[in-house]
């Protein structure tokens, strides 16, 4: 039977080095996933993450374990990805870059759903794909980070502001607001577009 996240915590502190390794097995996917997708397609995205499962080994000893140890990781790894992004301002990171199929169809029905049912065409999805890959660099970093931990990694509103260390409704706003962004900012390009046409 496998071992909860408290007891694996428990004994990693007791010295059992295959506990920690049981961790980040069980959160790896998640910590690679939102690093990827919060930092783009870069070589350094398993450096970023390795440096994630450093931090929370050097922490846990600090960690309330009458908290859940998911939560912990989402911070630690939300605060890691911003910190990355400040040190590489300089740099144009491009998110979203190489989706794979399900976050392409999660973002797709996403912005169904903000449509209020509209469909698009298969053309016109994939160029929404495209342009809102383009957009997600202009965002504020933690505005990108929200994003990503909410619509791309499926993370409910309660365990988001826990990563940004903020509040549910403070989550929710910054969401709605990124959401209304991204939609006036497509609106804006696309029918500037269909207005090119003859």
């Amino acid at each position: 039977m496998a071992r909860t996240d408290a007891e694996l915590v428990a004994a990693t502190l007791d010295g059992d080095g295959n506990a920690f390794g049981d961790i980040v097995r069980r959160y790896q996917q998640f910590v690679f996933n939102a690093v990827y997708h919060y930092l783009g397609a870069r070589g350094d995205v398993e450096d970023v993450a390795q440096e994630v499962f450093l931090k929370l080994y050097r922490s846990l000893d600090r960690f309330d374990r009458s908290r859940p140890l998911q939560a912990w990781i989402y911070r630690i790894t939300a605060n890691q990805c911003l910190d990355e992004a400040r040190k590489s301002r300089h740099r144009r990171v491009k998110n979203f870059a190489d989706l794979g199929e399900e976050e392409e169809e999660r973002i797709r029905r996403y912005f169904d759903e903000d449509q209020h049912g509209a469909s698009l065409t298969e053309s016109e999805d994939d160029e929404t794909l495209r342009l809102l890959r383009k957009m997600m660099d202009g965002l504020p970093e933690k505005d990108r980070m929200a994003f990503v931990l909410r619509e791309i990694e499926g993370l409910s509103y309660a365990e988001v502001s826990q990563a940004l260390n903020t509040s549910v409704t403070a989550a929710r706003i910054r969401i709605s607001r990124v959401k209304k962004k991204l939609m006036v900012q497509l609106d804006k390009i696309l029918g500037s577009r269909q207005g090119e046409r003859p």
